[in-house]
C-alpha cells in the first residue's frame, strides 16, 4: 500500500508541476479561432476514452490476480498439513479456525470474481478499440477520396464528422452544384466467403448491404435518418428545391450495382468522386450554396487549437 501510494503521489506531483509551469509561462494557443473537425474525430475521441478504460481494466486485472494469488498461498500450509496428517479436518474446522478459513474462502472467491470481471472488461474494451480504429481508417479513406482535385474543381465543399443534435455525428457532408450529399461510411474487413459471392463484392438492393460473410441492414436506415436531420438543419436558409442525397460508402469494396436507382445510393470510395462529378452540372450556384457552407462551417468549427 505504501508503494502504491508513493507511485500515485509521483503522478499527482508531476501533473501539478506541469500545470503550475503552464500557468507561470502564460502558455496559451497561438490563435483563438477554433478549427474544423478532422475526419473520424468522434471515433478518435472514443478510442482515447476506451484506451483509458482498457488500461484501468488491465491494472485491475493485475491487482486482482496478485491478491488472489496471495490469498491462495495462505491455504498452502492447511493443504500440506492435511496431506501429511499433521492435523485432521475436524481439528481445522473447529472454532475459531472455522470462521477464519471460510472467511478466507469467501474473500478468495470474491477476488476471483473481480479478476474474471476485470479480464472480461479489458477484452471487451480492446475489441472495441480495434473495431473503432478500423472504422477510423475507413473514414480517413473516404476523406482522402473526397480530397481529390476533381471534387474541388467541380465546386464541392466537404465537411467531416458533423455533430448532430445528440451523441452522434454524420461522417461526411458534401455541398456543391449537385446539392447536399450525406455520406455514411461502413468499413468491413474481407473474410472467407460463407456464400457463393466474390470476396471483394458487396451486393446492394436498396435496403441492405450483402457482404460475402454478413449482412448490414442498418446502414440504409442510418443514412436516411442522417439525411432527414440535414434537411431540417438547412431548412430556412437553403434553396427550396435543394437535393439531399444519402449515400452509404464502403471503402475497399466493389458494390454491385455501383449506382442503382434507389433513394439511398451505395458505392466505394474510389467511385465517389465520379458520382459527384455526374451531378456537378445541377442548377445550384455558388452564391446559393454559401449560406449552407457558412452554417456547416460554424457547426463543425468547435475544436480548440
Amino acid at each position: 500500500m505504501v508503494g502504491a501510494a508513493s507511485t500515485a503521489s509521483i503522478f499527482i506531483a508531476y501533473a501539478w508541476t506541469r500545470r503550475r509551469r503552464k500557468i507561470a509561462r502564460n502558455e496559451r494557443p497561438p490563435q483563438q479561432t477554433k478549427i474544423l473537425r478532422p475526419p473520424g474525430y468522434s471515433l478518435h475521441c472514443q478510442i482515447d476514452d476506451l484506451s483509458e478504460k482498457f488500461s484501468f481494466a488491465v491494472m485491475q486485472s493485475v491487482l486482482a490476480g496478485a491478491t488472489f494469488g496471495m490469498i491462495c498461498s495462505g491455504f498452502y500450509p492447511l493443504i500440506e498439513g492435511l496431506v501429511l496428517q499433521r492435523f485432521t479436518y475436524a481439528q481445522m474446522s473447529a472454532p475459531p479456525r472455522f470462521y477464519l478459513i471460510y472467511a478466507s474462502l469467501l474473500l478468495a472467491m470474491s477476488t476471483l470474481a473481480w479478476l474474471i470481471a476485470s479480464v472480461v472488461k479489458a477484452v471487451q474494451h480492446h475489441r472495441l478499440i480495434q473495431n473503432y480504429r478500423f472504422g477510423l481508417r475507413g473514414e480517413q479513406a473516404v476523406a482522402e477520396a473526397l480530397a481529390d482535385a476533381s471534387v474541388a474543381e467541380a465546386g464541392y465543399v466537404v465537411f467531416h464528422d458533423v455533430p448532430g443534435d445528440g451523441a452522434w455525428n454524420v461522417d461526411h457532408i458534401v455541398i456543391g452544384p449537385g446539392g447536399i450529399f450525406v455520406l455514411e461510411t461502413k468499413t468491413r474487413p474481407r473474410r472467407t466467403p460463407t456464400r457463393k459471392q466474390p470476396d471483394q463484392q458487396v451486393w446492394f438492393d436498396g435496403k441492405k448491404l450483402q457482404f460475402p460473410w454478413c449482412y448490414d441492414c442498418k446502414a440504409v436506415g442510418q443514412a436516411e435518418r442522417n439525411a432527414g436531420w440535414v434537411k431540417e438543419f438547412v431548412a430556412g436558409f437553403a434553396p427550396k428545391n435543394i437535393v439531399v442525397q444519402p449515400v452509404v460508402v464502403v471503402p475497399g469494396w466493389f458494390v454491385e450495382p455501383p449506382d442503382g436507382n434507389w433513394p439511398v445510393k451505395a458505392m466505394n470510395a474510389a467511385y465517389l468522386a465520379k458520382h459527384l462529378a455526374i451531378y456537378s452540372k445541377r442548377r445550384f450556384t455558388s452564391a446559393e450554396l454559401q449560406p449552407l457552407i457558412r452554417r456547416f462551417d460554424e457547426r463543425c468549427r468547435d475544436l480548440e487549437f
